[in-house]
């Protein structure tokens, strides 16, 4: 049933990003489990310190530069963020294609993590920008490019694999039912 009066270009971006929102956790909560475990690997235990009684006037001390702090720099983000692909929707000067407010006061730059995803906000994008029909097109780009990626005003958002949502919901019940099931011993 199509709804009646003329459609907002946000609400169709809301809904079409309320269908896709979820992929992206998943795919982060991936990335920070395999970073996790990458970094469990490569560090060497904890050692035991011994901390001195702290004195008895209050002190401000910077705090000191640790092996996981280290390993964590934009570069070493960047690099395990390399091999995941994503696709957005260019114009002919290969410039992202924004979806603003009607005031322009806010601007969003969709990311896909799946091509079919870019494929259907590139026929939104020719549906309501004409000036776009035929020089919009879906590009493919690296979340390592995203990551480093400082742009002023633009609000990029991420449409998630609808697989990995479901995969996550499903690991996310079991959880619950094992720490219920736990709770019940």
């Amino acid at each position: 049933m199509e709804p009646s009066g003329p459609s907002n270009p946000l609400l169709s971006l809301s809904t079409f990003i309320h269908h896709h929102c979820l992929r992206l956790g998943a795919e982060f909560s991936s990335r920070i489990s395999d970073t996790t475990r990458f970094l469990s690997g490569n560090l060497p235990p904890p050692r035991r310190l011994r901390l001195a009684p702290s004195p008895p006037f209050a002190s401000v001390s910077q705090p000191k530069q640790t092996a996981a702090t280290a390993n964590l720099s934009s570069d070493h983000v960047a690099k395990t963020l390399a091999g995941t692909a994503l696709y957005t929707v260019s114009n002919s000067n290969n410039e992202f294609v924004l979806i603003s407010d009607p005031n322009g006061a806010k601007s969003i730059g969709l990311l896909c993590f799946r091509q079919e995803d870019a494929e259907a906000f590139l026929a939104q994008v020719r549906l309501r920008r004409r000036e776009l029909r035929s020089q919009a097109k879906v590009v493919p780009i690296t979340l390592d490019q995203v990551y480093m990626l400082k742009v002023e005003g633009i609000a990029f958002r991420f449409l998630p694999d609808p697989v990995q949502i479901k995969n996550a919901l499903e690991v996310s019940s079991a959880e619950s039912l094992n720490i219920l099931l736990f709770d019940m011993e």
